[in-house]
């Protein structure tokens, strides 16, 4: 062999194996996002599976039951409006 083609031998070994890892590595990353694909493909279906399952639970479900009138004796607590008034609206809130 010539000095000039034993000078391209380590540069042309060095270039395979360096395209062989980044081949490897390609193959791996696709087979990794095929992988994820998939299981996002099964949630998918999971998650379609539960809304049908809502959708008929919603369809077939009972009548709200009528209004009712109640009485709250709110007694001396703070209030906005007429006591009076023909609707009350009570807040509940926790200060934490």
């Amino acid at each position: 062999m010539t000095r000039r083609k034993l000078s391209l031998l380590p540069g042309l070994l060095l270039g395979s194996i360096f395209s062989a890892q980044l081949a490897s590595a390609q193959q791996q990353s696709t087979d990794e996002l095929k992988k994820e694909i998939e299981e996002l493909k099964e949630s998918l279906k999971a998650i379609q599976k539960d809304i049908q399952d809502i959708k008929a639970l919603l369809q077939r479900g009972q009548p709200a039951p009528p209004p009712q009138n109640v009485v709250l004796d709110l007694a001396n607590n703070p209030f906005k409006g007429e006591r009076t008034a023909k609707l009350t609206l009570v807040e509940f809130s926790d200060y934490q």
